[in-house]
């Protein structure tokens, strides 16, 4: 704001000091020519009282000339027509004769030709600076009279320092005059300087100060207006925008906007949880991810216009759709991986429960149809066509409950109705009929914030897989903690699951019946499985060193 103040000063002081200056100048030539047109009549007025006087005598001219010079301040000098000094007041007699031929003057040149003429220039004889005039004293002569100019001098210096001293008055009252206007112009200007300063802070609190310039008061107060109004519409998009976000950011689906350079310009947090870093605001994903696949997948999408497709990325089934809005394209990806696996589910569900259920079914329809066609059979083979029956009938029992217990796991989610008792959760396992020894090696007595029922399950589970499909006698069953983790090992003694069969055997109506001498549905060990993922865990199986296998589920507290 200095600079500004002494910029705006300068515009107004230097021009008044320009006008101020040239005037000086023009009265100071004037009052010199005055001065020495002033001078020059005085001069004439002595030319012409000394001219007055005539005598036939020179001698007697020439003293009364001499006698003048002396009681005056003023040389006079008498030349002849042909330039050469006569007489000088102020040289002596003797020396005139030394004196050069005056006809070169400018004065003595025009009084020869019958002019008045008066000169100022620097002397010859006396060395200082004189006032000359000239004219013809008679047909013989010229007469000259010359001041030294030390009156001339005397009003010349009076009117130089006269001028000096009103130019350096001025000169300060223009000064505070242009300081003034300044300061006042200057006044409204850092008001408005503020106003504008308040607005770029962006502060909310400002109040509009007094300005004294009226247009400069129109003005800042239609920013400030305008100000205050982009800033309600800038509250307003801001409370619309978080909204946006909000929702945008609380949606299942991946939302990306590019605009016309394929530059990301808004994503949601879905976005990044599908892609990462490929999705980072700012950037083109194919063009500058570093990741070969996701690059081929966004380049893929961008090249569609418009509609709806289909891409996979990592295992990973997506349903993309594009839509173009002027300069921007939006991308709303949706993760369609859970519904391709369950579409796959219900057909492999379909086909292996019509299996499943298809041997319990011929084995009672073949029982009951022989009872029925024989009404006479003997009891004794009666009572063996409906155990078949009931086998049947209990298997078929056993397959549907094994289905509502996953259905229930994987649609129900995690709802802990009662926290996981280990010790209470052992005492109340049911185990089927069997002459085989169940250890258990508790190693915790806490309480887990784990629902009780799917502990329950787990344990339940895997002891009767153990059970059902051990050649040995003796199961072991370890529980305990390792790192925050609660660790469930079921140890049976064979025989051993082969080891390409372990990755499929957690897998929906899995079961390895060539290893195993009985045969099972295959949804207890998929029933583990699921709920260990439940609670960010993992089910595992290794073979030991009994020559039989071990069950690892790991299980996370739920926060």
């Amino acid at each position: 704001m200095i600079k500004y103040f002494a910029k705006t000063f300068f515009k107004i002081f230097l021009p008044f000091m320009a006008v101020f200056a040239v005037y000086i100048f023009a009265s100071y030539n004037t009052s010199v020519k005055n001065a020495e047109l002033s001078y020059k009549d005085i001069l004439k007025t002595y030319w012409f009282l000394t001219s007055e006087y005539k005598s036939d005598n020179m001698e007697e001219t020439l003293a009364f000339f001499k006698k003048l010079g002396s009681s005056r301040d003023i040389r006079i000098t008498l030349i002849d027509m042909q330039g050469k000094v006569v007489f000088d007041s102020s040289v002596d007699d003797n020396r005139l004769s030394s004196l050069e031929n005056h006809l070169t003057r400018k004065e003595v040149e025009h009084a020869v030709k019958g002019q008045e003429y008066y000169d100022i220039r620097k002397s010859a004889t006396t060395g200082i600076y004189s006032i000359y005039y000239a004219a013809p004293y008679n047909d013989k002569y010229i007469l000259r009279l010359v001041s030294d100019g030390s009156i001339f001098h005397n009003i010349y210096n009076k009117a130089k320092s006269d001028i000096i001293l009103f130019f350096i008055i001025f000169s300060c009252f223009l000064f505070i005059v242009s300081l003034y206007i300044t300061y006042r112009l200057f006044l409204p200007v850092t008001a408005l300087s503020r106003v504008a300063k308040a607005i770029s802070d962006n502060k909310s609190d400002f109040i509009m100060p007094k300005i004294s310039d009226n247009v400069l008061e129109e003005a800042a107060a239609l920013i400030y207006n305008i100000n205050r109004q982009l800033l309600n519409e800038k509250e307003t998009l801001d409370v619309e925008r978080h909204i946006l976000s909000s929702i945008i950011n609380h949606i299942d689906e991946a939302v990306i906007l590019f605009n016309s350079n394929n530059v990301i310009v808004k994503s949601n947090f879905q976005a990044y949880h599908f892609f990462s870093s490929a999705v980072k605001e700012g950037i083109n994903p194919v063009t500058e991810s570093v990741d070969y696949e996701k690059a081929v997948f966004f380049d893929n999408i961008l090249q569609q216009e418009k509609g709806t497709i289909k891409s996979i990325l990592d295992d990973n089934v997506f349903e993309i759709y594009v839509r173009n809005m002027q300069k921007y394209r939006l991308v709303v990806i949706r993760d369609i991986t859970a519904s391709a696996d369950y579409n796959d589910f219900k057909a492999e569900l379909t086909a292996n429960i019509a299996h499943e259920i298809k041997t319990p079914v011929a084995i009672i329809m073949g029982a009951a149809e022989t009872l029925l066609a024989d009404d006479k059979m003997p009891e004794e083979l009666s009572k063996k066509f409906l155990t078949k029956i009931y086998t049947g009938s209990a298997r078929l029992n056993n397959i549907i409950n094994q289905t509502l217990e996953l259905y229930r796991v994987e649609n129900t989610g995690v709802y802990i109705e009662e926290k996981a008792d280990i010790s209470k959760i052992i005492s109340n396992i049911i185990i089927h009929e069997t002459n085989k020894a169940v250890r258990y090696n508790n190693k915790t007595d806490r309480i887990y914030n784990i629902d009780s029922f799917h502990v329950e399950m787990i344990l339940t589970n895997l002891i009767n897989n153990a059970v059902k499909y051990s050649g040995g006698d003796i199961i072991d069953v370890s529980v305990y903690e390792e790192n925050s983790a609660l660790i469930i090992e079921v140890a049976d003694m064979g025989p051993q699951i082969a080891e390409k069969e372990r990755s499929r055997i957690f897998e929906r109506f899995y079961t390895v019946s060539k290893s195993r001498k009985n045969s099972g549905f295959g949804l207890g060990l998929s029933i583990v499985k699921h709920i260990a993922f439940m609670y960010g865990g993992s089910a595992k199986v290794y073979p030991n060193n009994n020559k039989g296998n071990t069950f690892k589920i790991k299980l996370y507290e739920r926060k």
